[in-house]
């Protein structure tokens, strides 16, 4: 469930259009089996200067929005991502750069930070889609396991979102 959080932060960042935008992160289980976590409520906007450089600051997911298709699992994910305790609790993209299809993006979850390498690339006229990977552990997230099944610490994140081009 930690690298489920960590990888909707890193694609919420890039969201900005309601319609538009999803956010997807793939959670591997151990020894076997995965499921995503999906939401389309992010807050904030993306720009994508004339020469193709992209910038992001403070996007946010609301946390009460992540979905993974179980109940029972929604409610543990919202648990560990501090829900319970702060009802306003997010996801939230500091800061992310890039240039010619790469670049560098900023996340903080659970007053913990972390940066990793996403790609990106346009999709549509508007539509940009980010993909990059988060470590759970770096945000403080681990031991998640129930029955024996575990969550592996690396989550994998696709965003699709609209981006604003700045001239």
């Amino acid at each position: 469930m930690k690298i489920i959080f960590l990888s909707i932060i890193l694609f919420g960042s890039l969201n900005t259009m309601a319609s538009t935008k999803n956010l997807s992160i793939k959670v591997a289980l151990s020894p076997a089996g995965s499921f995503t976590i999906t939401s389309n409520k992010i807050k904030g906007k993306v720009y994508v200067g004339s020469n193709g450089n992209l910038i992001a600051k403070n996007i946010k997911i609301p946390v009460k929005t992540l979905k993974t298709g179980i109940e029972l699992r929604d409610n543990h994910l919202k648990k560990k991502l501090g829900h319970e305790k702060d009802k306003k609790s997010i996801l939230l993209l500091l800061e992310a750069k890039g240039v010619n299809g790469k670049g560098k993006a900023k996340f903080r979850v659970l007053n913990k930070e972390q940066t990793t390498d996403f790609t990106y690339k346009k999709v549509s006229k508007n539509i940009g889609e980010a993909n990059f990977t988060l470590n759970l552990d770096n945000f403080g997230i681990s031991g998640i396991s129930y029955m024996g099944v575990g969550v592996k610490n690396i989550v994998n994140v696709s965003v699709k979102l609209p981006f604003i081009v700045k001239k």
